[in-house]
């Protein structure tokens, strides 16, 4: 960010509150108007966005019990039928990868940390506050 809007000395961190999300509105303490899209600048994280998972590791393992089942086949010998109780099942995958989609955690009513630059036209929403 202060690649695009350099270096600020008047920047004011302040906290305002989410009044909608679609489309995003929010109101500064102390301030009577209500900030629209066009003059806020949102960190990614607080809005939907992708990423790629990569599982570099995850085992899994079943072990339960089973009530009873039959398997029941023919082969050129005759039937061949088999009964267990108990089924057990290992398995490991690795390096998948999957595309997740990570919702806006931001809520109608939710309190956020911005911080105000080009004297007060254009907000930066930086994180939801634990308030």
């Amino acid at each position: 960010m202060f690649r695009i809007f350099g270096f600020n000395k008047e920047v004011d961190i302040e906290l305002a509150t989410i009044k909608s999300t679609d489309p995003l509105k929010i109101q500064v303490d102390n301030m009577k108007i209500i900030l629209e899209e066009e003059d806020l600048i949102v960190a990614e994280p607080l809005l939907e966005h992708k990423r790629i998972l990569r599982i570099e590791s995850q085992e899994m393992t079943l072990d339960t019990d089973v009530t009873s089942h039959d398997i029941v086949s023919t082969s050129p010998h005759g039937p061949c039928e088999t009964t267990f109780t108990k089924l057990a099942l290992d398995a490991k995958v690795t390096g998948e990868s999957v595309e997740v989609t990570i919702e806006s955690p931001l809520e109608v009513g939710d309190r956020v940390i911005v911080a105000s630059i080009s004297n007060n036209q254009k907000y930066i929403v930086l994180d939801k506050a634990a308030v």
